[in-house]
């Protein structure tokens, strides 16, 4: 007997289940995997556009090749061999008007050696006496969770929050460091300091036991010559017999009148399964399940989303400051909207013609809502203006293109992994119920290719614990 899975949402996460369930069981006849996605295409924020040259991210452009899902997967796809690194690794904060470099070795908050902080003109003295002395700060006692802000405020002091901290999260997770989660985003630091006493200890430790770089990785990140669409085209081009369902909206997820689900969907057809797998934003899952489980509709509400928009703009490559690094960030304390500027043409080769650069800006966040209400030829207008005095551009760009994403970063604000645990804990009243993505257990790409493979694997020993039931059934009747 054939079963049958349908997973919704065709982002990364989706694409990389119905991947793992196909290679786990080959054949259609014993499995059959529907991939129903809202939109004309697949990959959800990966998206690669090509425009008279020039190679444009719409959003992801690379991922953190440290978690090592997303190169096992390029591997298992063929593509390890395509990795492509960066070019230029340095990397700007914009203070009171000019490009300071982030201190060389920077891990996500600080370095492991102090010489390169102590030399950094990002701080001020008083700033590098107070890093100075992180050691002889004592440990915090709380077990519970505590926001990014306070940590770091804590233990590194006023100036390396919002100096270094806070622009780094901003860009990163469109957040606000006094709201986010340190034992969701950076569970190691808080390991650091309880089992070393000090974050610069924790660190030196780890470095002295992390394994040799793997030589033949090109770097901390990566991405594909062609773009990351690279990746979403191998995932749909080797999954073979998966029936796609663009431009089709679920309209709820629904219990099957002889067991299972049914799905609803906006042309009137509606599909039916032993198993569902919700790989949505966690605001459009609780929408689909609001009428199946409202305890687990209401968990899966309280984690929020903050919007954001990236402006891609296009020069002469003589109207801009020479780009001799991979981008800039943009404290609070500056003043403007920007929160950062990825320097593409500089960062990986293949994304500009010779002679022209290619830059992406990035708006919104929590903090910055408000600047997303501007029609898209206003925001790129403030790009270009907040843009000029730190790279000395020098006339309207070539072309601009503005690419928004609405509700797409989830905030792991503090308690985030008990939000997750309720989640859980509340989806287990629904047998054949899956959840993944990136509301839950990491933001990147290979955290949503890892939470894929979680629950692939929920499916399969779902499907596999029904058959048996089923099978002495199936042979009497």
């Amino acid at each position: 007997m054939t079963r049958h899975v349908v997973i919704l949402g065709g982002g990364v996460t989706g694409l990389a289940a119905a991947y793992r369930l196909r290679r786990t069981v080959p054949s259609s006849d014993d499995l059959a995997i529907t991939l129903v996605e809202r939109r004309s295409r697949l990959g959800g924020s990966i998206g690669t556009e090509r425009h008279e040259g020039y190679l444009i991210e719409s959003g992801v452009d690379s991922f953190f090749t440290l978690k090592t899902a997303a190169v096992e997967l390029s591997g298992t796809l063929g593509l390890r061999g395509r990795l492509q690194g960066p070019a230029h690794r340095r990397v700007y904060v914009a203070r009171r008007g000019r490009l300071v470099p982030l201190p060389e070795g920077l891990a996500l908050l600080t370095t492991p050696r102090l010489g390169p902080m102590v030399r950094s003109s990002l701080l001020s003295m008083r700033g590098k006496v107070r890093l100075a002395v992180e050691p002889l700060v004592p440990a915090r006692r709380e077990r519970g969770d505590e926001s990014l802000a306070s940590f770091v405020r804590r233990r590194l002091g006023r100036e390396a929050l919002e100096r270094i901290a806070d622009p780094l999260v901003a860009g990163i997770h469109a957040g606000d460091p006094e709201r986010l989660s340190m034992s969701s985003l950076l569970p190691q630091f808080l390991a650091y300091e309880r089992e070393h006493g000090s974050v610069f200890r924790g660190l030196q430790a780890a470095a002295r036991s992390r394994p040799a770089r793997d030589p033949t990785l090109p770097g901390p990140f990566a991405t594909f010559p062609n773009g990351m669409t690279e990746l979403v085209d191998a995932l749909v081009a080797q999954t073979p017999d998966v029936e796609w369902r663009p431009v089709t909206q679920a309209l709820a997820v629904e219990r099957g009148r002889q067991g299972g689900f049914e799905i609803p969907l906006d042309d009137g057809s509606a599909l039916r399964s032993e198993a569902v797998l919700l790989a949505t934003p966690a605001p459009v899952s609780a929408r689909l399940l609001a009428g199946l489980e409202p305890k687990l509709a209401d968990a899966l509400l309280a984690i929020p989303y903050a919007s954001s928009a990236v402006i891609a703009l296009a020069f002469s490559a003589d109207a801009c400051r020479p780009l001799d690094g991979s981008g800039l960030l943009v404290p609070r304390t500056e003043g403007v909207h920007l929160k950062a500027c990825t320097w593409v043409s500089s960062k990986f080769e293949g994304r500009a013609p010779s002679g022209h650069v290619l830059l992406r800006a990035f708006y919104g966040g929590v903090r910055e809502a408000s600047v997303l209400d501007r029609p898209d030829d206003a925001l790129a207008d403030l790009a270009v203006q907040e843009l000029t005095p730190l790279l000395s551009l020098r006339g309207p760009p070539e072309f601009a293109r503005v690419h928004r994403w609405q509700n797409a970063h989830p905030q792991y604000d503090v308690d985030h992994m008990e939000r997750v645990a309720a989640i859980e804990s509340a989806r287990t009243n629904v047998p054949g119920l899956f959840l993944a993505g990136s509301a839950y257990r990491g933001i990147g790409v290979p955290d949503c290719i890892e939470d894929a493979d979680r629950a692939a694997r929920g499916v399969t020993s779902f499907l596999s614990a029904v058959t048996e039931a089923i099978a002495p059934m199936e042979a009497t009747a």
